[in-house]
């Protein structure tokens, strides 16, 4: 069997980052992957299943029908050279039923000991994670997990990765490793850096933090996460293959979460611009 990306099998979590997961799945013709949703199945199963997606994504909905907000998605598009209306049509609640082998596991919580016994019998061995949870338990079922970060690891692990690399560095970054039981540390296989310019958000000082911060994670950091995955898969990087890093000659940080008046701070400093 192939160690290459092209074969490895999402771990899906219902988010913004496993839409655009699955989305590009589905653009790069991989709808015969293997996708683990972290979910029972019942007998309403689809019932449930858009309750869930409605009640996740409510105010997602309501900023795809903001026309301030309309703008910004095309400049992210455009920032990361994804097709227009990729950050839109990700957000289709049909798109995980176009996948043949749509695999239910035994919960949401990845690290249960179902899960662990779920995980441990398949025959599959590459994982994607698309989910914020913690990995702990679940690396006993001698699988092999690979996560995509939003910063450019060493320098920038942890919390809020992205705005942290605005902040700190006017950069953007991403990392693709091999997960461990510590946060942002596993093998890397390939990271990049790249500069980050204002996008236009228009009247975007009428909105309050909490909504700044929600469209952010709702259309930008899965569009930064998707673009490098993209990359990959285009190149079809081989999994075995981890970059030689001298961790003395690296800058490592750990950023926490950004405190709510920091974190509008910067929305308003360094990440928007209006017309």
């Amino acid at each position: 069997m192939s160690n290459n990306i092209d074969k490895i099998n999402l771990i899906f979590s219902e988010n913004p980052i496993a839409r655009a997961y699955l989305y590009l799945f589905i653009k790069k013709k991989m709808i015969n992957s293997d996708v683990f949703f972290l979910n029972h199945k019942t007998i309403f199963n689809k019932f449930f299943l858009r309750l869930q997606f409605n009640n996740n994504f409510k105010n997602t909905n309501k900023y795809l029908k903001n026309p301030d907000v309309k703008i910004l998605i095309k400049e992210i598009e455009k920032f990361f050279n994804l097709e227009e209306d990729f950050l839109t049509n990700m957000y289709c609640f049909e798109n995980i039923f176009k996948f043949k082998n749509l695999i239910y596991t035994k919960g949401p919580n990845i690290n249960s000991n179902e899960n662990l016994i779920f995980f441990s019998k398949l025959n599959n061995k590459h994982f994607l994670n698309t989910s914020n949870i913690i990995y702990k338990n679940i690396f006993n079922s001698n699988k092999k997990f690979y996560h995509i970060h939003p910063g450019y690891i060493y320098k920038v692990r942890g919390c809020d990765g992205a705005l942290n690399s605005i902040n700190n560095y006017n950069s953007l970054g991403a990392s693709f490793f091999l997960m461990n039981n510590k946060i942002d540390s596993g093998d890397i296989l390939k990271r990049y850096e790249q500069n980050y310019h204002k996008l236009t958000l228009p009247n975007f000082k009428k909105y309050n933090v909490y909504d700044l911060y929600n469209i952010w994670f709702s259309f930008f950091d899965p569009a930064l996460r998707v673009s490098f995955l993209k990359k990959l898969l285009n190149e079809n990087i081989s999994l075995n293959d981890f970059e030689n890093i001298n961790l003395n000659n690296e800058e490592n940080n750990y950023f926490k979460f950004i405190d709510k008046t920091n974190l509008y701070k910067i929305f308003l400093n360094k990440i928007f611009k209006d017309r």
